[in-house]
């Protein structure tokens, strides 16, 4: 959240930032601007937080400081410390305007925030899961090696103190620019059910629909356009939208009638205060949640998963935490299984949600084209009670049917099968399960009992046996020990 206090010279306002069109429009009228300019701008008197005083006596754009609260509100506790920390350190210089304030939104991993020094393993795992937003089970669970990160990165000597902890600069990593200084970049604030982007000469700006009328004319005027008649649109996301009602959205989107498609979308309600209907995603979750027995339930739009020792994981559409927004010891094992659940079921949802039905002659059941390829088509259907069927067909020779199909539920299995079938992976480069458990018993075998093994080619070995074994179902049986 951001309080500002701003001013039309000689009239001020306070206002809190992030808040509707109509709120802004209002705050305007105070301060005797036009309610409906497309490029508000004002000076700002005063700004919380504190470090954010950098554009105090400045006048900036009120929409791109409303953007800048919601990137600050879509923030956990964690990134917002960092967030802060970085602004508070005056030996870090982005040349802090509100431009590159609102670049540092899409930056941290540029920055390491450690707040506890004393432990080597979590600073380690802190700052490797920054700088590369993910680790895999086994670099996690790698006491050692995280131990090692932890203790490279305090002897750097480029740790400087704040009030939020010790801040570490990545200078492998750039400072990108993604905002423009004019063209807001495109984030998901409302959750809103359907997303359009809306393109003029190389510009693109994303809006979340429904929304106030204004929101769309203020982004035309972003991107330099005069109407949106002039703009290319595109549909990027749905979400929880009925086949009738999406229908609707993608005819409307060929001629350009966005006003049209927000009208329409305002006449259901998608308030957030309402119980609604479990979406797709959800119901997977709750599908595969249960075949796994875990035990759960599902409340204010997100799954509560509770661990045999009582910690609660908590799942929602993009992300997967401890309710107590932080890593335990214990547990890990859990989590990383429930975060991968949700990475795959979010992947394959998304996909279906985004496309087109599969137009083949003789076909039944409402299959949904998810990729198709060199003759070969990747399909799902989804039914309430059963969930997502998979299936790889090839295309008849006249392209107007479909024939042998590959039926599974899995879909990491549908989309090998596709790359294979398709020619966009051979084959005979892929290794069988069984073929990589003979190697993993052969891996094992040579680091035991070879002894003219340097340390390269041991640490060799080692990440290609962890390699090996994470791509080993876990259900698969170990290879028994060679002998000599």
């Amino acid at each position: 959240m951001i309080k500002a206090t701003i001013q039309n010279s000689p009239y001020c306002t306070e206002i809190v930032f992030p808040c509707t069109e109509t709120e802004l429009s209002k705050k305007l009228g105070e301060i005797k601007m036009n309610s409906e300019h497309l490029v508000p701008m004002a000076m700002v008197l005063e700004i919380e937080p504190a470090e954010l005083s950098m554009l105090t006596d400045c006048d900036v754009s009120l929409d791109a400081l409303n953007y800048l609260g919601k990137r600050l509100d879509g923030m956990d506790e964690g990134e917002y410390k960092q967030y802060l920390a970085v602004l508070s350190c005056t030996e870090i210089s982005e040349g802090w305007g509100l431009k590159n304030m609102i670049n540092l939104t899409d930056n941290l991993a540029r920055y390491t925030l450690i707040g506890d020094t004393d432990d080597l393993e979590r600073i380690g795992r802190t700052h490797m899961l920054n700088v590369r937003g993910v680790l895999s089970e086994s670099e996690y669970n790698n006491s050692e090696w995280l131990a090692e990160e932890g203790m490279k990165l305090l002897e750097s000597g480029k740790g400087i103190d704040t009030e939020y902890g010790k801040i570490f600069v990545n200078d492998e990593i750039p400072f990108e620019e993604h905002f423009n200084g004019t063209t807001l970049p495109p984030y998901l604030y409302n959750g809103a059910p359907v997303t359009v982007d809306i393109s003029y000469m190389g510009l693109t700006e994303m809006v979340e629909l429904p929304c106030e009328d204004l929101a769309i004319k203020k982004a035309v005027c972003r991107i330099g356009a005069d109407r949106v008649s002039d703009c290319k649109l595109e549909i990027s996301t749905f979400t929880d939208l009925p086949d009738d009602l999406r229908d609707k959205v993608m005819a409307m989107e060929k001629t350009k009638s966005v006003f049209e498609i927000n009208q329409l979308l305002k006449t259901v309600d998608f308030s957030a205060k309402q119980e609604q209907p479990m979406s797709i995603f959800q119901k997977e979750v709750a599908r595969r949640l249960s075949e796994d027995g875990y035990n759960f339930k599902f409340e204010n739009g997100e799954f509560a998963v509770t661990l045999n020792d009582g910690d609660v994981i908590k799942i929602r559409k993009d992300d997967v935490l401890y309710s107590s927004g932080d890593f335990f010891e214990t547990g890990r094992e859990a989590f990383y299984a429930l975060y991968h659940l949700n990475r795959e079921v979010l992947d394959y949802c998304t996909a279906y949600e985004k496309s087109a039905p599969l137009i083949a002659d003789g076909l039944s059941g409402n299959y949904r084209c998810l990729a198709e390829f060199g003759g070969a088509v990747l399909a799902a259907k989804y039914n309430d009670e059963f969930g997502f069927e998979f299936v790889t067909w090839d295309r008849t020779f006249d392209g107007k049917s479909v024939c042998n199909g590959n039926y599974c539920s899995d879909y990491a299995a549908a989309k090998e099968n596709f790359a294979t079938r398709s020619g966009l992976v051979d084959k005979d480069k892929l290794f069988s399960t069984e073929e990589l458990e003979r190697i993993g018993k052969c891996v094992k075998f040579t680091m035991q009992n070879c002894g003219d093994l340097n340390f390269d080619d041991c640490e060799c070995l080692k990440k290609l046996n962890e390699k090996i074994s994470e791509n080993i179902p876990e259900q698969q049986s170990e290879a028994p020990e060679m002998s000599m």
